[in-house]
């Protein structure tokens, strides 16, 4: 500052000033707080308006008619979805997770609107899946879109969809810490302060959002007892059986699936079947319907109706309307059916021990409704950071932490023993679509193999004897010559010239024809489109180091492993670049 003041080195503060704040940090901040705002407002809307159409169809529960509601709701979600709007379909967040692996985090403007209105035909109708996914894409949907809109690189692009993924779960759980978590934990999977700046503010700033709109409510707030010694031994045996359930919820939804499927080929009657099946279970228990946010009050205030078995059912009626739900195809999200059964579970499990343990050794069945809430999400998401700060936020439970901790984290791990992925990333590893930061398969993924291609200035046909051929190889630097048919301009093949050196100066070859002499014809054929770890399998397998490049039948060059390790090289400095932010 003395210097400045004497009118010294003013070029070195600019320096300075602008490596600590640049203009694109800047940017990147003021776009978390707008992404913050909006999906705040997008998460609130949903559920206002969950909120009424709820209340509307319980107010007409008398109708016969209404079993048939969420089969029509389901079935006309999927038809606005795949019809209207375009949609692939799915539960949202698998999605969101696919996109920002292999399509550079691109998601459609639609998205911010279409996943919220699909889902709330699914739900309100009677469905039972959860709000959650839809508020996470249409807030992915935001942070894509903002970035292309102001042109920010693609790493910018990605921590904004974390930050419009992290908005959502904040507004819409009133729980900051779990949504920042959710975002860098599911969403992107990766710690980074680049993402965790951004992604933090977006969370503050959208849970402060909805409660100026909704209020500072805890979702499930009740004054739960400090848990005891015993307590954290009964929850190593609830953990394992939160583990198992999870395993059943999971393959369950699976299950409806395959059977659906084998069913029909049509999305919407698939919906509407699975629709039909929930409707006819809420004649008979209508808490099974929606998504059930009401049990979870009755279990953590020790409402449920009274008896072992009444509460196995409502487990197992619960697992089955879920289950339907999702599994046909339904739109919505698992986190309120997770949340759901393991409150069941967990009040389940405690009148189970109090038939051998002395109730005074026990807490009560909310602070079990909790532990079950923990084991179920982790079981299921198997990302026990989310589970145990989502539970913790959304009820209050700080006293109960360690306990807490106890169970979601053995439950993430037996749980991975029998599904070795979440329920999230199944089907993205069975397609190969799960592609992680800072792996091979997602710095590979994210070279454009076409931009590596290398057009051959040379070329030579068939015919050419080989003196002639070599008059060609003096006139370029190329170490492959393609071989082009000059009358149908078909590629024939390839000259490696380091491989065929000892034919081609021959002298006794000199008036052979260069396709009879040296051609090779057996190399692979890289497809114009191949990505970059497709090429270096097909270039491993075949021993070759170069291989041509094939464009709707036409020859378009030659792309080589070293320009693919190169450019894999120039996305490592990249990506070591861009880790912090300021």
């Amino acid at each position: 500052m003395f210097k400045i003041a004497n009118g010294i080195d003013k070029a070195e503060l600019k320096h300075f000033l602008h490596r600590r704040a640049p203009s694109r940090n800047a940017a990147l901040i003021l776009a978390a707080i707008a992404i913050g705002c909006c999906s705040a407002f997008a998460a609130v809307a949903l559920n206002k308006a969950l909120e009424f159409l709820t209340m509307l169809r319980k107010t007409n529960s008398h109708h016969w008619w209404m079993f048939l509601l969420p089969a029509v709701g389901a079935g006309t979600a999927l038809i606005l979805s795949r019809k209207v709007f375009k949609e692939s379909g799915g539960h949202g967040v698998g999605e969101v997770i696919a996109k920002v692996g292999l399509k550079q985090g691109i998601l459609r403007p639609i998205s911010i609107l279409s996943s919220l209105l699909t889902s709330l035909l699914t739900i309100a109708s009677g469905g039972s899946a959860g709000p959650e996914a839809p508020v996470v894409v249409s807030g992915a949907a935001m942070g894509s879109n903002l970035s292309r809109l102001c042109k920010m690189s693609g790493q910018s692009r990605m921590t904004l969809i974390g930050c419009g993924a992290a908005g959502s779960i904040s507004a819409i759980f009133n729980a900051p810490v779990t949504g920042m978590i959710f975002a860098v934990e599911i969403i992107l999977g990766e710690w980074t302060p680049y993402h965790l700046i951004p992604i933090a503010i977006s969370s503050v700033v959208a849970t402060q959002t909805s409660r100026i709109l909704e209020g500072n409510i805890i979702p499930f707030n009740d004054q739960f007892p400090p848990m005891g010694v015993t307590d954290l031994g009964t929850s190593i045996m609830l953990a394992l059986l939160a583990a198992l359930i999870s395993v059943a919820f999971v393959r369950s939804i699976r299950q409806v699936g395959s059977v659906c499927s084998a069913l029909s080929n049509k999305p919407w009657l698939k919906a509407a079947a699975g629709g039909l099946a929930v409707g006819i279970i809420g004649i008979f228990y209508p808490l099974a319907l929606g998504e059930g946010y009401d049990s979870i009050k009755m279990a953590i205030h020790g409402a449920l109706p009274s008896g072992i078995g009444i509460v196995a059912l409502m487990v197992g009626l619960r697992i089955a309307t879920a289950s339907l739900t999702l599994g046909s195809g339904g739109l919505g999200g698992i986190f309120a059916p997770c949340l759901v059964i393991g409150s069941l579970f967990g009040t389940l499990y405690y009148r189970l021990i109090a038939q051998f343990i002395p109730q005074h050794l026990l807490t009560g069945e909310g602070s079990y409704a909790l532990l079950g809430m923990a084991g179920i999400v982790s079981g299921v998401m198997q990302a026990p950071l989310t589970s145990v700060f989502l539970v913790l936020e959304i009820t209050h439970g700080y006293q109960d932490v360690m306990h807490i901790m106890t169970v979601t984290f053995l439950s993430s791990m037996l749980t991975h023993a029998f599904e070795p992925s979440s329920f999230y990333f199944k089907d993205l590893v069975e397609k190969g679509q799960l592609l992680r930061p800072k792996t091979d398969e997602k710095i590979l993924a994210d070279i454009d193999a076409g931009q590596l291609v290398r057009k051959a200035t040379a070329n030579a046909c068939p015919q050419m004897t080989v003196s002639e051929f070599l008059k060609v190889l003096a006139s370029t630097s190329q170490t492959h010559i393609p071989i082009i048919n000059n009358e149908t301009k078909e590629f024939m093949g390839m000259v490696d010239v380091v491989s065929a050196r000892s034919s081609i100066f021959d002298p006794e070859q000199q008036q052979s024809n260069i396709g009879e002499v040296a051609i090779d014809r057996n190399a692979p054929q890289i497809e114009s489109g191949m990505g970059a770890a497709e090429i270096l399998e097909i270039m491993n397998r075949s021993g070759k180091r170069t291989l041509p490049v094939i464009n709707d039948g036409d020859f378009a060059g030659f792309i080589s492993k070293e320009d693919i390790l190169a450019a894999y090289r120039g996305e490592m400095k990249s990506y070591a670049k861009s880790d912090n932010l300021f």
